[in-house]
């Protein structure tokens, strides 16, 4: 299957659920890799080339074996959609090297890059559930195969698997294997026990859905979050949060992380003002975000970006906050205006008392 050039992930995101559709799964997910902690060791041809060698190795497995399956369906479930997945597993997991990372099984063990990305599979030591249902769903859509992303809820954050979904002839059954093997765990499965997932917190999440392209974005660029949170780059993980919240409105959960980023960006920048810093006000000549997401948090978002700018500006630093911060500031600015343009850049002018 040919797939299209991806371009960065902040188009993609503009596009709708079909046009989003005609992209290869693993490159939108690497896509979201970019610019992160570790990602200069990302070898992007090199693992899309590896999943077109992975496809051909099931689709000649799934060949051969095919005669067993139909001497045998009842091993089989009855069912050829359950063959096909069980010999791409056998596959993947057998013949291609494709594992968990045993140095990531401990439950307080975190999660880097590599971990969340699908070239740790690839070019490392192994994924996680973050990523090996990524792996499972690429190498299935190159065969053609209706492989959808599921998450859930696990003591680690997310859990993510991946689900038959035929909507032509109805089977539909879940796969789980991130571990060895295969299982076909039924959606209450992931409801109890280690996921414990309440109705309500099903719905807020939106979990236990078979994700559209633009679901299936937003849990990568959430994921990219969640890397950026963790050194405390709150720049640019509110800005995965904003996206993935308008990507899909209806997870309250991305919301709710988006402001808990945002929080914590103010705390950190309230630590940095020296007292007298200027008043604040933005202005922008077209939305920066999609208008799913509330245009009050986009301008609080705006707020925090003009400021953080400010902060991080040396010369600003040199010429007033230091100063202020020392009480020798001759002249401070009273006023900061921000105007975004539509291109998302934006300029800032200070003013002064007369």
């Amino acid at each position: 299957m040919q797939y299209p050039l991806i371009p960065h992930w902040r188009k993609l995101a503009l596009l709708s659920n079909g046009e989003l559709g005609r992209y290869d799964v693993a490159d939108v997910h690497l896509s979201c890799a970019e610019g992160l902690p570790g990602a200069d060791e990302i070898d992007r041809n090199y693992c899309l080339y590896k999943l077109d060698d992975w496809k051909d190795r099931v689709k000649e497995y799934t060949t051969l074996l095919m005669p067993q399956f139909r001497r045998k369906p009842r091993e089989y479930e009855n069912s050829e959609a359950y063959f096909r997945a069980l010999a791409m597993i056998t596959v993947l997991q057998r013949d291609c090297g494709v594992r968990y990372n045993p140095a990531k099984i401990p439950d307080d063990v975190p999660f880097g890059t590599a971990d969340c990305f699908i070239h740790g599979i690839i070019q490392g030591e192994g994924g996680t559930c973050a990523s090996l249902p990524v792996v499972y769903a690429a190498v299935g859509r190159r065969l053609g195969y209706p492989i959808k992303l599921v998450t859930t809820r696990a003591k680690k954050g997310g859990h993510l698997f991946v689900r038959w979904d035929d909507p032509k002839t109805g089977e539909r059954f879940n796969i789980e294997a991130s571990g060895h093997g295969m299982g076909t765990p039924d959606d209450d499965y992931f409801r109890e026990g280690l996921y414990d997932v309440s109705p309500e917190v099903e719905v807020d999440g939106c979990y236990l859905q078979s994700k559209t392209p633009r679901m299936e974005l937003a849990g990568f660029l959430s994921s990219r979050a969640f890397q950026w949170s963790f050194v405390r780059d709150w720049w640019r993980c509110v800005d995965a949060w904003a996206w993935a919240a308008a990507l899909v409105p209806e997870n309250k959960l991305y919301r709710n992380s988006l402001k808990t980023s945002m929080i914590e960006w103010d705390k950190e920048q309230r630590a940095r003002k020296p007292i007298g810093f200027p008043h604040l006000l933005v202005r922008a000549i077209k939305r920066q975000f999609p208008e799913s997401l509330p245009l009050e948090l986009e301008k609080d978002i705006c707020g925090l970006t003009a400021t953080h700018n400010m902060l991080s500006d040396p010369r600003l630093e040199e010429k007033y906050w230091k100063p202020m911060r020392s009480g020798v500031c001759q002249r401070a600015p009273y006023q900061a205006v921000a105007d975004f343009a539509p291109d998302t850049s934006f300029l800032i002018n200070l003013h002064f008392h007369a």
